[in-house]
C-alpha cells in the first residue's frame, strides 16, 4: 500500500483507508458516495481521489466495465499505485463502493495523460461529477477477488 494511502483514516467497514473523495466537509464519510465538492477539487487541483496528494503523470481511473465502455467514470483521478491498491482493498467490499453503481464482478483500471471534467448540468437527475479520460494508454480489467 502506498505510504500516503496508509496514512489516511480507517473505516470500520473492512478497515480500509477512507478515500479523500469520499469525505464530507463535516468530517463524515461514505465509502459508497463520492463527494461532489471533493471530486471537483480533485479534478481542478490535480489531487488523487484516494490519498489526497498531488498527481503526476499519468493518472489512473477506476470504474465498472460499463463506466469504462461509456468513457464516463465517477471516481476522481488517482495515482496508478493508489488505483492498484484500491483494486485489492475496495473491490472485495462489494456493491456500490467508490461511487461505482451497484454490484460489479469486474473493475476497469484506465491510465491516461488527461481527462475532461463534466459537472452536473442542473439540479435534476444524477448529481455526480463525471470524468472522461482521453488518450487512454492502458486498460486493465480486474475480476472481483
Amino acid at each position: 500500500m502506498p505510504s500516503d494511502l496508509a496514512d489516511r483514516p480507517r473505516s470500520q467497514e473492512g478497515g480500509v483507508p477512507v478515500p479523500f473523495a469520499c469525505e464530507h466537509e463535516d468530517g463524515g464519510f461514505d465509502l459508497r458516495e463520492v463527494s461532489k465538492r471533493r471530486a471537483i477539487r480533485c479534478a481542478l487541483s490535480r489531487i488523487c481521489g484516494l490519498c489526497g496528494i498531488s498527481l503526476g503523470w499519468p493518472v489512473a481511473f477506476l470504474g465498472s466495465e460499463q463506466e469504462a465502455d461509456e468513457n464516463a467514470l465517477h471516481f476522481p483521478p488517482l495515482h496508478e499505485a493508489c488505483a492498484e491498491a484500491a483494486l485489492s482493498l475496495y473491490h472485495a467490499l462489494g456493491a456500490g463502493v467508490l461511487g461505482i453503481d451497484g454490484p460489479t464482478e469486474a473493475w476497469v483500471l484506465l491510465t491516461t495523460g488527461g481527462f475532461e471534467l463534466e459537472r452536473p448540468a442542473d439540479r435534476q437527475g444524477d448529481q455526480r461529477v463525471v470524468f472522461h479520460p482521453n488518450s487512454v494508454a492502458e486498460r486493465r480489467t480486474s475480476e472481483r477477488r
